[in-house]
């Protein structure tokens, strides 16, 4: 792991501009969140990459044998397929060192300040596993080190003048083709399988990761099995993608080449993402601490009987102050909305698409809410949740005070829920119910706003 811990030192370096800019953090992918797809600059600078290794066959769709034609844009994608490789690699590790250089220093004074807190209300032996935080995205990390996990084997290319459903009937690779009756025009797409095999003295377990892109729309689908914490570096198998391009004679082969040379690198930067084995990015690391907290809780002994309301309420309320002090209230709704409305359960790219082309493709689809509407609850204990922010974000220390000592006094069997129903009335001065009703108005009015922006 040295390496890897030389690769996190360097990104550390860089810490305080980190923390003082926009560093991205909640995007679907590195690559995308930073524009690669979108930069210029990215492709005047291929010269610079260091070539992706690996030898790329070049295969004429309709024949299925190697490619003898003479287009110029076939050579030059060819010959550039290495270099933007290379150089999204290389940018994919620096952008993933970073945010872990970012994660780690953040993480541990959440965890110190969660732990502290916590502490006081009672929950003793909580605290930050150094050894276990972030273990699957070191490990991703320093495998993304050693060498890439894509290898593109081979381009396949069309001749547009040459394509018709009739001609691509029965090829295995025309499967990657379909002509969109809407725009008439022919469309591509990928399918990729990830594949990860741990293997120890006693067990095997295998666990996949099935992800597909429209070329053309950059829309697409992510299924994942969920990857396992005893996941080491040689586990992770070798991505092999096969590529279409389609060319034409009669088009300029400079904005071809300009066109499809575009497309292969926004195309990647949502495809090339291996750190969502162990997460989505939009809210990898965000909900650690809560999940954390909340089996800690679990796993103690206590005088509170309604637990199934009473331990997720406490851990996420704890869990928003310490929020709220380090990151600001637009984290807590951010989270929240990101994990109810923006998270499409299997997207990938720029929307969801299953990319069901042909007979016997049924992969599920989801899309992002429409009509999205917050009906929070205080009987469920997210609503509860947000009553208990909105009564700290309006009374401050008084209120977490008078619900702390309530908590750490119980000497006997106790319902949570109307020991809070009290602290609630006693800061506020309010009838519970009223003050209840008006806050979850007012947090489900918070949540909208933030939403729409």
């Amino acid at each position: 792991m040295r390496r890897l811990d030389s690769l996190i030192k360097a990104a550390l370096s860089g810490f305080l501009i980190i923390l003082l800019g926009s560093f991205p953090l909640f995007s679907q992918s590195a690559l995308s969140e930073a524009g690669v797809g979108d930069d210029g600059e990215f492709l005047i600078q291929l010269e610079a990459y260091v070539k992706y290794g690996g030898k790329i066959d070049v295969i004429d769709g309709m024949t299925g044998k190697h490619y003898h034609g003479s287009s110029q844009v076939v050579k030059t994608i060819y010959n550039n397929l290495p270099k933007i490789m290379g150089g999204l690699h290389k940018k994919l590790l620096e952008l993933e060192a970073r945010h872990m250089a970012f994660q780690m220093t953040q993480g541990a004074r959440h965890g110190k300040e969660l732990s502290e807190l916590a502490k006081t209300f009672g929950i003793k032996g909580f605290y930050l596993d150094k050894e276990n935080w972030l273990k699957k995205e070191k490990t991703i990390l320093s495998r993304l080190d050693d060498k890439p996990f894509f290898k593109i084997k081979e381009l396949v290319v069309w001749e547009l003048e040459e394509l018709s459903g009739i001609a691509i009937r029965g090829n295995e690779r025309g499967k990657n083709l379909k002509f969109n009756t809407d725009t008439l025009k022919w469309e591509r797409r990928i399918l990729t399988e990830w594949e990860v095999n741990i293997r120890s003295r006693n067990s095997f377990k295998r666990a996949n990761k099935y992800q597909g892109i429209n070329l053309d729309t950059n829309e697409g689908f992510h299924i994942s099995d969920v990857l396992p914490g005893n996941v080491y570096t040689g586990s992770f198998e070798e991505v092999k993608v096969s590529y279409p391009i389609i060319v034409s004679r009669s088009e300029d082969e400079q904005e071809q080449i300009d066109r499809l040379q575009r497309l292969i690198v926004k195309n990647l930067s949502y495809l090339y993402d291996p750190f969502s084995w162990a997460a989505r990015r939009n809210t990898r690391f965000r909900t650690a601490f809560v999940s954390r907290l909340k089996a800690h809780m679990e796993q103690r002994g206590s005088r509170i009987f309604d637990r199934e309301w009473f331990d997720p309420l406490i851990a996420k309320f704890l869990n928003d102050i310490v929020t709220l002090k380090i990151y600001g209230l637009k984290e807590v709704y951010g989270l929240y909305v990101t994990q109810r409305f923006e998270n499409s359960r299997f997207l990938m790219g720029e929307a969801m698409d299953p990319l069901n082309w042909n007979e016997g493709e049924d992969r599920a689809s989801s899309g992002k809410r429409k009509n999205v509407k917050v009906r929070l609850n205080f009987k469920n204990p997210d609503g509860a949740r947000f009553v208990l922010l909105d009564m700290y974000l309006r009374y401050g220390d008084p209120f977490l005070e008078n619900i702390r000592s309530k908590i750490a006094s119980v000497t006997k069997k106790t319902e949570s829920l109307a020991l809070v129903r009290a602290s609630i009335e006693e800061v506020s001065g309010v009838a519970a119910d009223t003050y209840i009703n008006a806050a979850l108005r007012a947090q489900e009015t918070s949540i909208l706003s933030y939403h729409d922006k």
